[in-house]
């Protein structure tokens, strides 16, 4: 008998049909050891910490010691990224002391194939990883330990917290919410003529903004009963590329736009999908798709909507923080799953969004035409545009919305005079930012490099639980308190504030993860910086 460890009992379940009765697979039920909740667990000055049980789990520990000292192999297959990791040494540190014959095992999706493959492969622990969540572990709990209780006697009638990656997405909030107030609302007016071509009507511009109503009212006037001939018509094609797969800051915002899931909703059906089976591993910043999955794929594309619709698998440019051995968020395969209600949803997106990144670009033809308008009251001709978009090969967009409208046009003849409608003046006026929403704001997070596929649904959710943002139409409106704990913070710890600082924190860990840095050295840089107010300097040697 064989032992293989994983975090979650409905992945254990999976996995167990898939190794048969040679293996017993059994789950931690998620961390096993962390540093203590009611204390800072870490000396300040060799930063060596003490991580103790998670309540209940040293009952959980002792269960699976039990099974490992009955076992040829103990296998530990816990989650491909450092908190996976970080759980696989806690559990090799306590299973070693009855059974020495532990074996890592790796793998992305849940399918007999990669469960197989990863017992095959097994290896050992990956020591960088392992310290690279160190460091950000202890790193996140001194900056937590250290900065919080001075907002609780800042603002004593709030539960306020401070954070690496919270305070500084508090900000982006705070700062959007500032704009907002302080826009001002300009109005603008364009004249605007529908003409009519054989019954078809349609809508032509003059290029020219104006400040004031009764200028526009004026040459909306001139032209009203002038002759409007069409001088030009250009039409030019164009393609639109599908969209990539999708990784956890698109799913996350794609799926709160469209689907209307908070960002913790959608990690934790995309975890579901995942644990039995579904999709690949949720928490990836990686575009890349396994290239014999990629072909089963383009064959159903091709079978289900005929060969022209077929792409080509793409690559692309990851950038330098990218889990390189990860893959984008896809379907284990393409049959039907049984699945309903949010589940279900979340998992069409997802397919849809794969099938798309895979089929042949969408091909659009933008047509322009010139109209002169020529008027006794004008001193000289003016020019109206009509603008039109006709889809002429659907491509990928046959699967997932393109966003693209269509605004067909008459055919034109040049010099043909055209029948007028209506003219008339439309005022626009200036809009201010949007609020962030939480897809929104999960993608400018990532933009900016601020927190990891793993801790972007956790960022938005403590905002909520700490009150200082309210869900607003959809959007995250931040509270009173918001404001004032973001210029306390601001004026005495800029560092932690500052967007590059998370950004060059995260860059600091994967050079742990690689084995170019100390985790020690990493984590007492920042956190001194963070608490001096200078930021870190670069490392310009290499030090293990």
């Amino acid at each position: 008998m064989n032992l293989f460890i994983v975090e979650s009992p409905t992945k254990a379940k999976t996995i167990q049909r898939f190794l048969g009765k040679e293996f017993t697979v059994r789950a931690t039920f998620g961390h096993v050891k962390d540093l203590p909740p009611k204390e800072l667990g870490v000396d300040e000055e060799t930063l060596e910490a003490r991580y103790v049980y998670i309540r209940g789990k040293k009952k959980v520990v002792e269960g699976l010691k039990k099974l490992a000292r009955k076992a040829k192999v103990v296998y530990i297959g816990t989650d491909p990224d450092r908190e996976g990791e970080a759980i696989a040494y806690f559990l090799k540190q306590e299973i070693i002391k009855v059974n020495r014959n532990i074996k890592r095992a790796v793998f992305y999706e849940i399918t007999k194939e990669a469960i197989r493959k990863s017992v095959e492969e097994a290896g050992e622990i990956n020591m960088n990883m392992v310290h690279s969540q160190f460091a950000r572990r202890i790193l996140d709990r001194l900056i937590g330990y250290k900065i919080s209780p001075v907002l609780w006697r800042i603002f004593k009638n709030y539960r306020l917290s401070a954070g690496r990656v919270q305070s500084p997405a508090l900000r982006l909030i705070v700062e959007r919410e500032r704009e907002i107030e302080s826009f001002k609302v300009k109005s603008y007016y364009y004249v605007k003529a529908i003409l009519d071509k054989d019954g078809k009507t349609f809508e032509a511009v003059y290029d020219y903004r104006y400040e004031n109503p009764s200028d526009a009212k004026d040459i909306a006037e001139r032209i009203k009963d002038g002759i409007f001939a069409v001088v030009s018509v250009e039409s030019k094609s164009e393609k639109v590329p599908p969209p990539r797969p999708f990784i956890t800051s698109s799913l996350q915002s794609e799926a709160n736009a469209r689907l209307g899931f908070s960002a913790e909703k959608t990690q934790s059906l995309a975890q579901k999908l995942y644990e039995e089976g579904f999709i690949t591993y949720p928490r990836t910043d990686s575009h890349r798709m396994n290239e014999k999955k990629a072909k089963e794929f383009m064959s159903y594309i091709a079978k289900k909507f005929g060969k022209e619709y077929v792409g080509r698998v793409r690559k692309f440019r990851e950038k330098p923080t990218s889990q390189g051995a990860h893959e984008c968020i896809r379907p284990t395969g393409i049959k039907e799953p049984p699945l309903s209600g949010e589940l279900l949803s979340l998992y069409k997106l997802i397919l849809s969004r794969t099938l798309a990144s895979l089929m042949a670009d969408m091909i659009v033809e933008r047509k322009e035409a010139k109209i002169e308008v020529s008027a006794p009251r004008l001193k000289r001709p003016i020019h109206l545009t009509a603008k039109g978009l006709e889809i002429s090969f659907d491509g990928w967009s046959k699967v997932y919305p393109s966003g693209v409208e269509e605004k067909v046009l008459p055919q034109f003849e040049e010099g043909e005079v055209l029948k007028v409608v209506k003219v008339y003046v439309d005022e626009k006026r200036t809009q201010p930012p949007p609020r962030y929403t939480e897809g929104s704001l999960v993608k400018t997070l990532e933009k900016l490099g601020i927190g990891r596929p793993s801790t972007y649904a956790t960022i938005v959710k403590t905002l909520k639980q700490r009150e200082y943002v309210k869900l607003y139409r959809k959007s995250l409106r931040p509270t009173e308190v918001a404001f004032e704990v973001v210029d306390f913070l601001m004026e005495n710890f800029p560092v932690l504030m500052d967007y590059k600082f998370t950004a060059r924190m995260e860059k600091a860990l994967d050079e742990i993860e690689e084995g170019k840095r100390f985790w020690k050295e990493v984590a007492r840089e920042f956190f001194e910086s963070v608490m001096s107010g200078s930021p870190p300097t670069p490392a310009t040697a290499e030090s293990k």
